[in-house]
């Protein structure tokens, strides 16, 4: 499947043209604010794609610089774990685990760890008790995982939504016992290679420079501009591969990821096999959580987390995930929305606060677009 297969006007999808153009400007200003050196963008509808475009340069220190395109790879960090959920929520598909089973039953060494009795769907909804970084890339211990099983819970299972990188860790250290399959290889046999994602995937081959949105700014690599590397420094300390953070991809890569995922008979159509069936995708979509502690599904920030970045207009069925770099895959079910935003927002020094008003904003015009 070709991604221009997927075009449809924006008039044919219920759009107003005109309102939807608007967000060329927002993301122009966005860079001459200096937010992001290069984004990309990608909205659908009905399964089809309304726009999408691509601004600035993806890689500015380099001789010549190098402009962004609409199929620039971005280092995708925190989306991730979606796609480290989806992994979960196949091997329950397959009848591998059952979400309610705990750590140790799946690493022997976690049977006196603290998380050790903590059940994956509480890892996989951030209120495991984890706290929610630690800087493993220092770790005396003998492994980052090692490190992580002596880490003390820093509230009680299930009390707290405390959105934790290393409950993915730990998530991705499991789906690679269960299936005896290093993650990476894992993720590229049963996601990118399936649906043709051939642009996606953990530690970028080095052919692929060329294409990459340039990161900067890791405390761990300071003054180092990384391209092709991932920037999440406790990833870059597992070896590039992780469940929390690896994943570089495109935004019509994530559109072919969208299509298997939220319209699965498109999908079939253009020759995508479903990434989950009906039962799994909707464990995927609502909110697990007593919405007086927080908002998550198997993978996805839902309503009413802060995290998820829908705006004022999109509905409450909404959910998706944001990634440190300046990343967003969001869906808005109720609509029949999709939303890509890549940036590489971390190659410009800042607390990126600009960055999680643009997202907002972002959505706040795509839906404001919707006529019909």
């Amino acid at each position: 499947m070709k991604i221009e297969d997927l075009v449809k006007s924006p008039d044919a999808l219920g759009f107003d043209p005109e309102r939807l153009r608007r967000v060329d400007s927002l993301l122009q200003q966005g860079i001459a604010d200096g937010l992001f050196p290069a984004a990309v963008y990608l909205v659908m509808r009905h399964g089809r794609i309304a726009a999408q475009g691509a601004h600035g340069s993806a890689q500015p220190a380099a001789d010549p610089i190098v402009l962004a395109r609409t199929d620039t790879i971005f280092d995708m960090a925190s989306v991730t774990k979606p796609m480290t959920a989806t992994l979960l929520l196949q091997c329950v598909e397959e009848g591998r685990l059952h979400l309610g089973q705990r750590v140790a039953d799946f690493l022997p060494e976690a049977a006196e760890s603290p998380v050790g009795p903590v059940p994956l769907w509480r890892l996989a909804t951030h209120t495991s008790g984890l706290p929610a970084w630690k800087p493993l890339y220092e770790t005396k211990a003998a492994s980052a995982l090692a490190d992580i099983l002596a880490t003390p819970l820093e509230t009680e299972t299930g009390t707290r939504y405390t959105y934790s990188d290393l409950g993915y860790i730990l998530l991705g250290e499991i789906l690679t016992r269960i299936t005896g399959t290093p993650l990476d290889r894992l993720a590229h046999e049963r996601i990118f290679a399936p649906l043709s994602m051939e642009r996606s995937g953990y530690r970028p081959d080095p052919a692929l420079k060329p294409y990459i949105a340039a990161t900067a700014n890791c405390p761990w690599r300071k003054g180092k501009i990384l391209v092709g590397e991932v920037h999440d420094a406790n990833c870059h300390s597992m070896n590039g591969v992780s469940g929390h953070a690896g994943v570089f991809s495109t935004a019509p890569d994530m559109a072919r990821f969208a299509l298997a995922f939220q319209y699965p008979d498109t999908a079939k159509h253009f020759g995508l096999p479903p990434v989950l069936g009906p039962l799994a995708r909707h464990q995927a979509g609502k909110n697990h959580l007593d919405p007086a502690i927080g908002g998550h599904s198997i993978g996805w920030f839902t309503v009413p987390s802060g995290y998820l970045p829908y705006g004022d207009l999109l509905s409450e069925r909404a959910f998706g995930h944001t990634g440190f770099t300046g990343t967003l895959l969001m869906f808005d079910p109720e609509h029949d929305l999709t939303l890509i935003l890549l940036t590489n927002r971390v190659y410009n020094p800042g607390e990126g606060l600009g960055v999680l008003r643009l997202r907002r904003l972002f959505a706040n015009l795509v839906a404001g677009a919707i006529k019909s």
